[in-house]
Parts: structure tokens; C-alpha cells; sequence
């Protein structure tokens, strides 16, 4: 990634939400840091923790601040890789519905196991 200057001094290229979502997949670990990220892209670390905020902003990722250090992870989605089953029986039940018993009454229950 080359970073050219334009007439104004500054730089010309632009660094994507994908661009650093991308980053996540070359650093080893499960979190980055806005080092990683501004190393691995070419950029300022500022440009790089604007890029993150804008990202958890989304919700898209989240971070947490350790030993003077703000790391960064993915928050993959449920939904993300799923796949639907379309014989799955919980498609046969009418809107409102909760399958052979109601779930409202008997929530302890379901949840407590009876307590």
C-alpha cells in the first residue's frame, strides 16, 4: 500500500472499515492493537483508532483497555455462518406459538430446571 502525497501534502489514500476489519485476519491472536493496525495499513495510529472507534461504533467490533493498551476484537454475529434449515420443525409453528407447551407459564421451569 503505497501512500502518495497529493498537492496539499496529505495523503491521497484512503483506509476502508474493510481495510481495517481485513487487519484482524493477518495479526496473530485474537486482538489487535491501533499499532497493528496503522503498521499493517500504512496509516497514522490516529487514523487507525478513528477507524476502530467508527468500527465498535457498529458494533461490528469491541475493545477493552489493559496494561495502558487498548485491544480490539471481532464480534462475529449469530448470524454470521449459519445456516437455516428449512425441515427444521420450528418452521411449522403458527406466529405466537412455542411448540407443545407455553413457554410464558412455565418459564421457571425451563429455565430452573422446576426450582
Amino acid at each position: 500500500m503505497s501512500r502518495e502525497r497529493g498537492d496539499s501534502g496529505r495523503y491521497t489514500r484512503t483506509v476502508t472499515l474493510d481495510d481495517v476489519i481485513g487487519v484482524f485476519e493477518t495479526v496473530d491472536g485474537p486482538v489487535v492493537t491501533s499499532g497493528d493496525v496503522a503498521e499493517a495499513l500504512e496509516c497514522s495510529r490516529e487514523t487507525a483508532r478513528r477507524k476502530l472507534g467508527s468500527l465498535k461504533e457498529q458494533g461490528r467490533i469491541a475493545s477493552r483497555k489493559t496494561a495502558g493498551r487498548v485491544v480490539w476484537w471481532r464480534i462475529d454475529s449469530p448470524e454470521e455462518g449459519a445456516e437455516i434449515d428449512d425441515d427444521d420443525p420450528f418452521w411449522e409453528l403458527e406466529p405466537g406459538t412455542s411448540g407443545e407447551r407455553d413457554v410464558s407459564e412455565n418459564a421457571d421451569e425451563i429455565l430452573y430446571g422446576g426450582v
